[in-house]
C-alpha cells in the first residue's frame, strides 16, 4: 500500500477569481504545497532540502478538473508517490471537498536536482522506504488527445519575466506558466463570446525562464469536440528561441462552438499596421 498523506484546508478569498471559483494557477500551488508537506511528513522538510542543496523540479504535470472549488470550501488533498526512478519520481494527487465531491486528479513528474548545478542527481536509497511508492501510475484522462483538428492560426504575444513571477528557488514558479497559457487563450478568445471552464491539461517544463527574460508566447486552437476545445501554448525565450514550456489544455464548453465562432477563431490573426 502507498504511504498516503492527507491535508485538509479551506479555500481562501485571495485564491478565487472574478467567477467566484478557485483560479486555475492556484491548483498548481496546492499540488506544490501538498508535495512539500508530504515530504516533511516522511522526514524531509523544506529546510532539509535547502541544507543539502537539493530540490524537486517539476518536469510534467497532468491535471483533470472534476468540479470547481469556491471560497470557504473545506478541501481534502491526498497525495502519494506512485513510482521511484533513478533521478525522478511521480506523485499522485486527489483533491476533494470534505463531503467527498471530487475536485481534481493530478500527477506530477518531479526531478531531483542539485540546486547549485541545476542538474539532476540520483535519488537517495533511503527515499524508497521513506516515501513507499505505490508502484503504479494511475490513469488521468486530460482530454487533450482526441479532437477534430482545425486550421486555426497561431497567435503570438510577448511578455517579460517579472520579479513577482519568481519563487523561493529564484526561478519562475510552475503555476506561472499555466497563468501565462491561460491568459494567452483568454486573449485569443477575446470578442468570440465563448463560455468555458477548465477540463484537463498537460504542462511540460523544459527550462526555467530567467529574471527579466523576454518571452514569446505562441497559442493555437488545435481542435474541438462537442464539449471541449483543445489549445496548445508554447513559451519560448525571445532571446535565443529556446522552448521553455508546453501547455496542452482542454476546456469544457457550455455549448458547442457555432459556425460563426469557428470562423472567428480560424481567421488569420490581424496585426496592427505599421
Amino acid at each position: 500500500m502507498p504511504k498516503v498523506y492527507s491535508w485538509q484546508f479551506a479555500v481562501r478569498t485571495y485564491e478565487i477569481g472574478a467567477d467566484q471559483t478557485v483560479r486555475l494557477p492556484v491548483y498548481l500551488n496546492y499540488l506544490e504545497e501538498a508535495a512539500t508537506q508530504a515530504s516533511a511528513w516522511c522526514g524531509y522538510d523544506y529546510h532539509w532540502y535547502r541544507a543539502h542543496k537539493r530540490a524537486w523540479f517539476a518536469r510534467k504535470t497532468y491535471l483533470r478538473h472534476l468540479a470547481q472549488a469556491r471560497y470557504g470550501d473545506q478541501l481534502i488533498m491526498q497525495t502519494w508517490v506512485s513510482d521511484y526512478r533513478r533521478v525522478q519520481s511521480h506523485r499522485e494527487y486527489d483533491l476533494r471537498r470534505a463531503d467527498g465531491t471530487p475536485i481534481l486528479r493530478a500527477r506530477t513528474n518531479w526531478v531531483y536536482v542539485d540546486t547549485e548545478t541545476l542538474r539532476p542527481v540520483r535519488l537517495l536509497d533511503e527515499f524508497y522506504d521513506a516515501f513507499q511508492p505505490s508502484g503504479a501510475l494511475e490513469p488521468i484522462e486530460t482530454g487533450v488527445a482526441t479532437f477534430t483538428a482545425l486550421q486555426a492560426p497561431p497567435r503570438e504575444s510577448f511578455r517579460t519575466v517579472q520579479v513577482y513571477d519568481l519563487d523561493s528557488a529564484a526561478h519562475v514558479n510552475n503555476s506561472v506558466y499555466v497563468a501565462w497559457a491561460q491568459q494567452a487563450v483568454h486573449e485569443a478568445l477575446r470578442g468570440v463570446d465563448v463560455v468555458y471552464t477548465p477540463f484537463g491539461r498537460e504542462v511540460e517544463y523544459f527550462r526555467s525562464a530567467q529574471p527579466d527574460e523576454p518571452l514569446r508566447i505562441v497559442c493555437q486552437l488545435l481542435g474541438t469536440t462537442e464539449s471541449l476545445m483543445i489549445w496548445r501554448t508554447e513559451i519560448f525565450s525571445a532571446v535565443d528561441g529556446e522552448r521553455l514550456a508546453l501547455d496542452l489544455a482542454a476546456y469544457s464548453l457550455a455549448a458547442p462552438l457555432s459556425e460563426r465562432q469557428l470562423e472567428a477563431l480560424t481567421a488569420p490573426e490581424r496585426r496592427p499596421s505599421s
